[in-house]
């Protein structure tokens, strides 16, 4: 069995948010803007709930995923400092996405965008910070590790 790392909180953090936030929901936009473009669907109405659906799904299995290696291959005895840090870094990376959002929504976005890009992110960080708690789990430490 892999031995497991003694790392800071705030890298095993950086390591959760990298991993379970921005990843996965990076890569499924891409996959979901890929598949609506090649399908030309353009009504707010089936475009507004496929992104959702498909980012909270990103967010839980990246959550899931990223829980299941910090477990094999760190020590976390603080949990809660783990999950508290990387939800700093998801809020400071919505601050920022909020930031371009209100930039480019004079080109056409409205009010609307404003209003639902908020909730929407507000939604995703609650989300990663809710199933971070579940999730992420203490690490026991190892007899081997304590010797040395």
């Amino acid at each position: 069995m892999k031995e497991r790392k003694k790392s800071s909180n705030w890298y095993i953090a950086a390591t959760h948010f990298l991993t379970a936030g921005f990843a996965p929901s990076f890569l499924v936009n891409i996959a979901v803007s890929i598949i609506v473009r090649s399908l030309n669907i353009t009504s707010p109405i089936i475009l507004y709930p496929v992104g959702i659906i498909s980012c909270l799904l990103a967010i839980w299995v990246g959550v899931l995923y990223s829980a299941n290696y910090l477990k094999k291959t760190y020590i976390i005895e603080k949990k809660e400092s783990i999950v508290n840090l990387s939800s700093v870094y998801y809020v400071l990376l919505g601050i920022v996405a909020m930031g371009f959002i209100i930039f480019t929504s004079g080109k056409g976005g409205g009010l609307f965008s404003i209003v639902y890009s908020i909730v929407f992110i507000t939604i995703q960080i609650a989300l990663f910070y809710f199933l971070s708690m579940k999730y992420v789990s203490n690490t026991e430490v190892s007899t081997e590790i304590q010797s040395k």
